[in-house]
């Protein structure tokens, strides 16, 4: 069929390419929307979730030292310690302690790029930040503090009945003064741009 539309002319042949290789009009102006959307929003949530990390270590430590806890809230070098021995690797302390910077600030990147991406799709204006921030930290303390949780489960932090109340009052610190701090920012960034 190809060869016989081919014999008819050059404006068969210009048809029967343009029907194959062009993107109907709606998706040509459709797809750079949303990927543009889409960018924007992974950017302010990553942006957002750098930011809420720093208050969150900070109240976190302070919380830790005020309970007199001896290990503090250092929680991402003790998570990178026994990550690292479940892999099989035994590193020095300071290398612990800068896995552990990286690893925060990839966890922040990461809460915080989901956070933007699911309160965009329900509308950022219909989520009030309280709320968001406070469902987030709920999530935030299952993935890292709960029986299931990362850090619980490799043994960065103890058991949750094997726990002191200090150490669950310093890890809801921490959860909610990030998830705060990145819903309040990421609506003040989505606010702007």
């Amino acid at each position: 069929m190809l060869g016989h539309d081919l014999c008819h002319g050059s404006t068969m042949v210009t048809l029967c390419c343009v029907r194959r290789t062009t993107i109907p009009t709606s998706a040509k102006m459709d797809h750079p929307t949303i990927i543009s959307k889409m960018t924007l929003t992974v950017t302010r949530g990553v942006m957002a979730g750098w930011i809420a990390g720093i208050p969150q270590v900070v109240m976190a430590q302070v919380v830790g030292r005020l309970l007199g806890l001896s290990a503090g809230a250092d929680v991402g070098p003790r998570f990178m310690k026994k990550a690292t021995e479940h892999a099989g690797s035994h590193l020095s302390k300071p290398m612990h302690w800068l896995l552990g910077a990286v690893f925060h600030f990839e966890f922040a990147a990461l809460w915080g790029a989901l956070y933007g991406l699911l309160v965009d799709w329900r509308g950022h204006r219909r989520v009030p930040p309280l709320v968001g921030g406070g469902i987030l930290a709920g999530f935030i303390y299952l993935a890292a503090f709960s029986p299931i949780g990362a850090a619980t489960r490799t043994g960065a932090e103890r058991q949750v009945g094997q726990r002191d109340s200090r150490e669950t009052v310093m890890h809801w610190t921490a959860a909610l003064t990030f998830a705060l701090t990145n819903a309040f920012t990421y609506r003040w960034l989505r606010d702007r741009w």
